[in-house]
């Protein structure tokens, strides 16, 4: 098999969908695009080192079996050769029509997002979930004011889900007073054992002011669901000043009322609400390495498949 890895042309993306290592590992012919991996810390020789052949964009669409990406590229795939596989997320929501025509073409697009949780080798999305809510709780933290290492702040996080106890696991690590909601009791075990000082059942806007945090972290959806609006406006307007809200979910619909995707804003009690894009990207080489376990996974499983009689 050949497999081709392309440079990521999503606005503010440095990920790489294979690192030099795993190219290495991969053990099968790998074109890589030109400057590929330099946002996530890996340039172009050392993929030469670990065996891969670096060419530039139609050269790799035109020879590749396997063409491995992070985010969908912002061009068309028309050289794509019949019977090629593209492996990455595939954003189905938005690229239902262009999924289509490639397969009507031969072409197969297998994505991560249905991956499910079980199958943990090829779970790329519940590896960036974590990422990301690690990230998000360091970012949301640093916009309350006055917080430090020498004072640490009181914070809820709302979802036990993979990014919410990655919150809580960063949290705990710095010394912060964590708060853990979730909708079944099961999850207090997880939550503790991230870190958690306590851990609440959603359900009510009471529990959220009694918690009185200084930060909220909103992580509560299902894949491939809208999340829930667990902040809404009366929970918002009795906030006290100050308070730090990040959404994680807000392009899956927001836990939070006056989430705005890709902006921070300031209510007029003083409230931030506070969201951006591809949380993981703020971590390339760390997130690029856990992604591309996951994609190189995923090509030795379908090696594999391929030579069972």
């Amino acid at each position: 098999m050949i497999v081709g890895v392309l440079r990521e042309t999503a606005p503010a993306e440095r990920r790489v969908a294979l690192t030099p290592d795993q190219v290495r590992e991969l053990g099968c012919e790998v074109l890589v695009e030109r400057s590929a991996g330099a946002r996530a810390g890996f340039p172009d020789a050392r993929y030469r080192d670990a065996g891969a052949e670096i060419v530039d964009r139609s050269e790799l669409l035109a020879r590749a079996e396997l063409v491995a990406w992070v985010k969908p590229p912002v061009y068309q795939l028309d050289s794509l050769r019949p019977g090629a596989v593209t492996l990455g997320f595939q954003d189905p929501m938005h690229r239902a029509a262009a999924i289509a025509e490639l397969s009507e073409r031969a072409i197969e697009s297998v994505g991560f997002e249905t991956v499910p949780h079980h199958m943990a080798e090829i779970d790329a999305l519940s590896a960036m979930s974590r990422i990301a809510g690690s990230v998000a709780y360091s970012e949301g933290r640093q916009l309350i004011s006055g917080a430090d290492h020498r004072n640490p702040v009181r914070a809820l996080i709302i979802g036990c889900g993979q990014a919410g106890l990655a919150a809580v696991a960063e949290g705990a690590k710095g010394g912060d007073e964590i708060i853990a909601m979730g909708n079944r009791p099961q999850q207090a075990r997880l939550a503790a054992a991230a870190g958690a000082d306590h851990f609440i059942l959603s359900g009510s806007r009471c529990r959220i002011l009694t918690a009185t945090p200084d930060l909220i972290i909103c992580a509560a959806v299902r894949r491939g669901e809208r999340g829930p609006v667990l902040l809404d406006e009366t929970v918002l307007a009795a906030l006290p000043s100050g308070t730090v809200i990040v959404d994680l979910v807000a392009k899956s619909g927001g836990n939070c009322a006056g989430v705005v995707p890709d902006r921070t804003v300031m209510l007029p009690n003083g409230v931030i609400i506070t969201h951006r894009s591809n949380y993981p990207a703020a971590r390339p080489q760390e997130a690029s390495l856990a992604y591309g376990a996951a994609v190189a996974a995923m090509i030795h499983l379908r090696v594999a498949r391929r030579n069972t009689p």
